[in-house]
């Protein structure tokens, strides 16, 4: 479908496609709605006397556009306003289909832990849908849906049969999904409500796919996988994609991530193919997200650069943001280190101003690895800061102070050693305000290493020693006896160094105490090896070797 010259017509193709049951053209309309129109207000950018159905439509596809970009507020105040139209103007079909929808976005709320205090609980809401279809009369003089058992969707006009069937079918997957004691009771009677008014206005596919969704959740797995699978050949885009997608979840269930990212990967080439990028969005991003795990970051960042090419115009949202994170990830894993870094830190600056502070973190670790793997240690050290910041918010003190420290170390790579100092400062009230952590002694110990390697490289040999040893005592407290092994060694080289051979020796002697307090399986290794060549990798043997270094240069 050619995008449509003007809003109103995208409204009047919206109601043709949803009338014929042409759900391809309905996703295409719904991303050009959301690229196009998500700004618009139907208070002044429809003609005053546009009609009622097309001014529902427009918060029918608001609503859409916002459930696909997990803009979980904007959703809800659509569907409230659709409902309130669809009432308004006598389309209690429509406002049945709205208190469906309602139904899905506080089950998916819900799911999100988001609280929207003006959304009911959705299992509230699900028993206000079983009522508003068997309350509905098919016409002005007719009874309800509830005083005539015999009366089906064929009964029906095909707005009204397409509307109450799909109602039905979205209370289905609302009380499957939540599976509640509550709510268990009403998955039968929304299965019959769905065979009861579905009728030729909906596809066989989506009769199929929600037989495998209940079969699954009935624990018959195989022939839920079985019937999804045989809608993989369906003539419909749609009905492929939503097999791919049903697919998908099966595997993730059974934890077949590598099926997951079969499925996944192919809804967001079929929503791409199909022009309707905002519907395929999240499982794009899950896929890149998966992509990325496995390390092919080509493949994830030609994805996500697909994608969000395609979305161009889409407010900025919770799906859009999570796209271009993993978008980042994969720049900085094909070794884009200046695409990385600009849209790592872009995507947190706007994660900042919503409640996802895990993505924000995320984006801005990212954000670190290629500020610090391009040569930019000042802008590390900065991202650095803003994460301390966060992870104080979050009542991560240990976090925070760890960032901190890591900024103090990017400031010496460049000399800046009073800024390092002065990090590494903000860093220890932070830990001294941290309680009683019992990883607090440890986090005190590495402290001290950092701020030892600090002073040495700063020239100043006496306090590099000084911290040595308070790194050495906190790591004993902590019992970690190869660090504290360690600091031990490099007190004794200090000493060394400041030609005091006596003093050296007792630090030996202190490391000697430790080494032998590292756990048995890792002192046997180092023991029974003699040979000073030997590279390996263990903590406690590169101590050891380093100990008998300095006990050979001290001839004992």
């Amino acid at each position: 479908m050619a995008p449509q010259s003007s809003l109103v017509e995208l409204l009047q193709a919206s109601v043709a496609a949803t009338s014929a049951g042409d759900h391809a053209t309905s996703w295409r309309i719904t991303s050009e709605f959301g690229t196009r129109h998500w700004l618009a207000d139907p208070d002044t950018d429809l003609p005053a006397d546009a009609p009622a159905h097309l001014r529902t439509e427009f918060h029918v596809l608001r609503a859409a556009v916002a459930d696909r970009l997990e803009l979980h507020e904007e959703a809800a105040e659509a569907v409230f306003e659709w409902r309130h139209l669809a009432r308004e103007s006598g389309d209690h079909a429509s406002a049945v289909l709205a208190d469906s929808a309602l139904c899905l976005v506080a089950m998916v709320v819900e799911s999100d832990g988001v609280d929207l205090g003006s959304l009911p609980p959705a299992a509230h809401l699900l028993e206000d849908l079983q009522g508003a279809i068997m309350s509905f009369r098919p016409g002005a003089e007719g009874p309800p849906v509830a005083d005539d058992p015999t009366l089906t969707g064929a009964d029906l006009s095909r707005h009204q049969a397409t509307c109450l069937s799909l109602a039905a079918m979205g209370g289905l997957t609302c009380a499957t999904s939540l599976a509640t004691p509550e709510t268990a009771p009403l998955r039968p009677v929304f299965r019959a409500l769905a065979d009861r008014f579905t009728v030729g206005s909906v596809s066989p596919g989506d009769r199929e796919l929600t037989r495998a969704q209940q079969l699954h959740a009935d624990g018959e797995t195989d022939a839920a996988v079985a019937v999804a699978t045989s809608m993989l050949e369906s003539p419909s885009p749609t009905t492929r994609y939503e097999a791919h997608d049903l697919l998908g979840y099966f595997a993730l269930t059974a934890d077949d991530t590598g099926s997951v990212l079969g499925h996944w990967r192919r809804c967001a080439e079929i929503a791409l193919e199909l022009g309707a990028p905002l519907e395929g969005m999240h499982r794009a991003e899950q896929a890149c997200q998966l992509l990325n795990a496995d390390g092919d970051y080509a493949a994830a960042h030609d994805l996500a650069v697909r994608f969000d090419e395609a979305s161009a115009g889409a407010p900025v949202s919770p799906a859009v943001l999570n796209l271009r994170a993993v978008r980042a990830r994969a720049a900085i894993g094909v070794g884009d280190l200046d695409e990385g870094l600009s849209l790592a830190v872009a995507t947190a600056d706007w994660s900042m101003t919503t409640p996802d502070s895990e993505r924000t973190l995320a984006c801005l670790t990212m954000a670190c690895v290629a500020a610090s793997s391009s040569g930019q240690h000042v802008v590390t050290a900065g991202l650095l800061e803003r994460s301390s910041v966060l992870y104080r918010d979050l009542d991560r003190p240990l976090a925070a102070a760890q960032a901190l420290r890591t900024g103090a170390r990017e400031h010496l790579n460049v000399g800046d050693t009073s800024r390092a100092v002065e990090l590494m400062e903000r860093s220890r009230r932070i830990l001294e305000d941290a309680g009683d952590d019992p990883m607090l002694s440890w986090h005190l110990g590495d402290w001290n290493e950092d701020m030892s390697a600090i002073w040495e490289e700063a020239g100043r040999e006496d306090l590099a020693l000084e911290y040595a040893t308070r790194a050495a005592r906190s790591f004993t407290e902590a019992r970690d006896h190869s660090s504290a092994a360690m600091n031990w060694v490099a007190a004794a080289s200090l000493h060394l160094e400041r030609g005091e051979d006596s003093s050296c020796d007792v630090a030996l002697d202190r490391a000697h105490g430790e080494l032998l307090l590292v756990p048995e399986e890792t002192a046997l290794d180092v023991l029974g090896d003699t040979d000073d060549t030997d590279d390996t990798d263990d903590a406690g043997g590169s101590v050891w070797q380093a100990y008998r270094e300095l006990r050979n240069l001290r001839g004992q």
